[in-house]
């Protein structure tokens, strides 16, 4: 699953040039020059039972790791981002300036000194256990026997709220209980009301989030569903409870998130395809909104995916191109500034596949491979312009 960690060979990767230090500048050191970008960028994820495969907190850890990191950063393998930078700008975007990835490289290149134990910043306050910080309410989905097959495992667990009063969610975050065989975890509403999707867990995602004023509503009594998918390689194994956590709106809400997707479960792509295109859905807006989110979803032969704004008048405006897709690594892409979409305007989703013998991922390039095996889930997250419940939360 993790194909481009730390650790795996990319020491080995040819990286292009990186400024040198000039002359008679002073040595970058960890302590005042690198920590900061690590404990800024890295650590959310490099820490102990968090989903890098080393901590990066200290110095200590850090040093073994060094010709390692460099090649990483320098040749944007790490942070992880797939989303091409011309359609816009992302708030979740992890990737490193070039001035930072000068810096671990300079510091590298000069011999990676320690540094002044005084010019040593805190570390970040992230909760044990949770990216999110500390949830209101934490649900367990319980035990799950996963069967032991090469790959998918699917299981759906379900989960009483017990909510009394609808409840508007800030912040929502899913903790796999088996974080190396799993590969997603979804909580959905089961409900109607059309705001099913709460949460979710994948390779790369962080916590769920919305700015102020916008919620995700969990209506009165609703029931979670949590869906996981495990790839358990072959073996036996044990989810001992995934765990789902949410932090409750503390301020007045005006909107609430609304989940919907331009996708197409009409896939049959042929054995050998290396290049096998589906058109999803069109999703047309009957209302002014604004999009907040983009989450695509495929698997393993998943090439590319693209999200473009249709307007009324035609004119069209990619929001995001994923020129390489990565089954390693599947984000949601949070818009820097929610964009506009008009009345009548519609998301259109294009998406490829690679169902080649080229493609190292692909289980089977001899299988003709339906909608389950492969997916093309053009998920996104908007709000209605005129909706205003100026709704104050009790929390």
């Amino acid at each position: 699953m993790r194909l481009q960690m730390m650790g795996l060979g990319l020491a080995a990767v040819v990286v292009g040039a990186v400024p040198a230090l000039a002359a008679g500048a002073e040595k970058p050191t960890f302590a005042k020059d690198v920590a900061p970008i690590l404990f800024e960028k890295c650590v959310s994820c490099h820490r102990a039972g968090e989903v890098g495969p080393m901590p990066l907190t200290s110095f200590t850890e850090v040093r073994p790791w060094v010709r390692a990191i460099r090649a990483a950063v320098t040749s944007r393998a790490m942070p992880p981002w797939l989303a091409d930078d011309k359609p816009g700008k992302f708030s979740n975007d992890p990737r490193l300036t070039a001035e930072e990835i000068a810096t671990i490289a300079n510091w590298a290149d000069q011999g990676s000194p320690e540094g002044q134990s005084q010019d040593l910043p805190q570390l970040p306050a992230l909760a044990d256990g949770w990216r999110m910080g500390t949830p209101d309410i934490v649900y367990d989905g319980g035990k799950f026997d996963v069967a032991a097959e090469p790959r998918s495992v699917y299981g759906d667990l379900p989960i009483k709220t017990n909510f009394t009063e609808d409840r508007y969610i800030a912040v929502a975050e899913v903790r796999p209980g088996n974080r190396p065989y799993t590969h997603h975890a979804n909580v959905l509403i089961k409900d109607d009301s059309g705001q099913a999707r709460v949460a979710s867990f994948s390779p790369g995602a962080g916590a769920k989030s919305y700015p102020p004023g916008v919620a995700k509503l969990i209506p009165k009594g609703a029931e979670l569903n949590l869906d996981m998918h495990y790839n358990p390689g072959g073996q036996p194994r044990v989810d001992p409870g995934t765990k789902v956590g949410l932090i409750f709106a503390k301020g007045p809400i005006r909107q609430i998130a609304i989940t919907a997707q331009s996708g197409t479960n009409q896939l049959d792509i042929p054995p050998g395809d290396a290049n096998y295109e589906r058109v999803g859905r069109p999703f047309e807006f009957k209302e002014d909104s604004h999009i907040l989110a983009l989450i695509p979803r495929m698997n393993e032969r998943g090439k590319d995916f693209k999200y473009t704004l249709v307007y009324p008048d035609g004119t069209r405006k990619v929001l995001l191109n994923i020129p390489k897709w990565n089954y390693g690594w599947v984000f949601s892409y949070v818009l820097a500034e929610p964009v506009a979409a008009p009345k009548g305007s519609r998301l259109e989703t294009v998406a490829h596949w690679d169902n080649s013998a080229a493609n190292k991922l692909n289980p089977d390039p001899k299988a003709r491979i339906g909608f389950g095996p492969e997916i093309m889930n053009g998920y996104f997250e908007y709000v209605v312009d005129a909706q205003d419940l100026t709704r104050s939360t009790q929390d």
